[in-house]
């Protein structure tokens, strides 16, 4: 028997509720579809990011190696707005003639970390791998 899987949510643990829906919702305008103390969803084209607030004796931990990654038409302009939100910007990597895509890592406000892409071709093109 299959399972179909569906709507595909990515869990964040942070420190401050607040901060952290802001930063998503003013950064790249995320609908807040739940926002609590401790439990906050916003919708990301097709997906869910949840927020769990990290209580103090929790055995959590922020993620800081990125746990999702998101697509952007403009790398450029999405890391000012990662930086004018309150989050940083680790490191920028160019396209290569095998990966056709800019990306970057980030933090959130929280210190989760995350990547952005652009992808620079529509071209799919595989046959230097086989």
């Amino acid at each position: 028997m299959q399972v179909q899987v569906k709507d595909p949510m990515y869990i964040l643990y942070v420190h401050d509720m607040d901060r952290a829906v802001a930063f998503y919702q003013q950064a790249f305008e995320l609908a807040i579809l739940q926002h609590t103390p401790g439990w906050s969803m916003l919708r990301c084209a097709g997906s869910t990011i949840a927020l769990h607030i990290l209580s103090p004796n929790s055995s959590e931990e922020i993620s800081t190696h990125a746990g999702f990654s998101l697509n952007v038409d403009d790398l450029d302009q999405a890391i000012q707005a990662v930086v004018d939100g309150g989050g940083q910007h680790i490191i920028t990597r160019e396209t290569t003639n095998f990966v056709p895509v800019r990306m970057c890592e980030d933090y959130d406000t929280e210190g989760n970390g995350f990547e952005l892409r652009q992808f620079v071709s529509e071209e799919e093109d595989f046959s230097a791998i086989t």
